[in-house]
């Protein structure tokens, strides 16, 4: 069985939401009706290492991620939502 340990959330100009799924070492977009969901691809360096704190700026287009005790601050530019927007 997969843990879900959920820690930041962030919505986009559509209301779908962008979960980041900590021990599983991946981002999670679920539809604004939560009847769908699909892992968000961000490609870094390592990938993925317990994402934790979302903040999505929408004015700008730029998505943070966090990882938790990595120390890594990830910045996505030019995301204009996060269905249409893979990184």
């Amino acid at each position: 069985m997969m843990k879900m340990s959920l820690a930041g959330l962030a919505v986009d100009k559509h209301g779908n939401i962008l979960v980041a799924n900590e021990e599983n070492n991946r981002m999670l977009v679920l539809d604004n009706s939560l009847t769908s969901a699909y892992e968000m691809s961000v490609s870094v360096d390592g990938g993925l290492r317990r994402p934790r704190s979302l903040w999505y700026d929408k004015s700008r287009g730029r998505l943070y991620i966090c990882e938790w005790r990595v120390g890594r601050l990830i910045v996505i530019d030019q995301l204009k939502d996060f269905t249409t927007s893979h990184v």
